[in-house]
């Protein structure tokens, strides 16, 4: 889990206050995904995996003002990594169109940058997960469990 710690000064009082990072929310990976890159947070379905689709321009930006946007994805191995755990990440996510598909199955590292910010959600393993990134429209679909 990771904990960031905040110091503030009161008073002329120091104050360290610990808070857990978005990394330490439960839920299947888009649900990390999610909370980690500040989008809100969905409420996964009763019975199923998590689902949700964003958009890195919102109304306003893209047909009141223009604007320009990128979002990128990408995938590292989890450490200790062998040989094969990098070859096994080098089709993970491949170019389509104007974006990318991403088949992943844990464990590994999700790199996402969205909204100007470097985001790196790990998947456990198992974990299986399809991020569709199509312009600026980028989708996220948490899959069943791998079995072994």
């Amino acid at each position: 889990m990771t904990i960031w710690t905040r110091a503030t000064l009161v008073s002329g009082l120091l104050l360290l206050t610990a808070q857990a990072g978005p990394a330490a929310f439960d839920g299947d990976f888009c649900t990390r995904l999610a909370a980690n890159a500040g989008i809100e947070r969905p409420v996964p379905p009763p019975a199923g995996p998590t689902e949700w689709t964003v958009n890195a321009l919102n109304f306003g930006q893209r047909f009141l003002f223009g604007g320009a946007v990128a979002t990128g994805v990408g995938v590292t191995p989890a450490e200790p990594a062998t040989a094969e755990e990098y070859r096994r990440m080098e089709d993970s996510c491949m170019p389509e169109d104007k974006g990318a598909t991403c088949n992943l199955v844990g464990p590994l590292n999700f790199k996402f940058i969205w909204k100007g910010k470097k985001v790196i959600t790990s998947m456990r393993p198992g974990e299986r997960a399809t991020i569709i990134v199509a312009g600026t429209r980028t989708t996220c679909r948490s899959g069943p469990p791998a079995t072994a």
